[in-house]
């Protein structure tokens, strides 16, 4: 099992492309000291390892069976980007985690405020580290068997 599997981290599953907006996380992160665990592969990914402190770790390419235990373990998924659909929020919400989505695009008809994670509205630092919060002072309310549920209908 995976040294992050205390269940205490962020987890982030994108291509590591500029339009991802991977390197608002990071920098929310590292403002946070938040541990965020990225997995992906892309052309910034020289650029985010640069940016990261200590508490972000980034892991390149898993496997589908490496990644599920990534999922089953993390605290929520992290979605900055705006996306047709965007599969990494289902496929979170299919472990029964929240989702802190950028409220665009396809992550909002799949993320339900509240229920199944939480918005931020704009891809700025201060405003997804504000969504964090949110996520982290509402995380006893999320159902992890409510957003399985929720998920099975994707």
């Amino acid at each position: 099992m995976p040294r992050e599997a205390a269940k205490n981290y962020f987890l982030i599953v994108s291509q590591l492309s500029a339009y991802k907006n991977i390197d608002v996380a990071v920098e929310a992160f590292n403002k946070l000291e938040l541990p965020l665990v990225i997995i992906g592969e892309g052309p910034q990914r020289n650029y985010l390892q640069k940016i990261a402190k200590d508490n972000i770790k980034i892991l390149g390419w898993r496997s589908d069976k490496i990644l599920a235990r990534y999922y089953q373990n993390c605290f929520a998924l992290v979605f900055p980007a705006e996306e047709d659909f965007g599969l990494a929020p289902v496929e979170a919400m299919s472990f029964g985690k929240p989702v802190l989505a950028l409220r665009r695009g396809g992550a909002t008809e799949t993320v339900i405020e509240g229920m199944t994670g939480e918005f931020f509205d704009d891809p700025l630092p201060e405003i997804l580290a504000d969504g964090v919060r949110r996520l982290k002072d509402n995380y006893k309310n999320y159902s992890p068997l409510l957003i399985k549920k929720y998920a099975e209908k994707f």
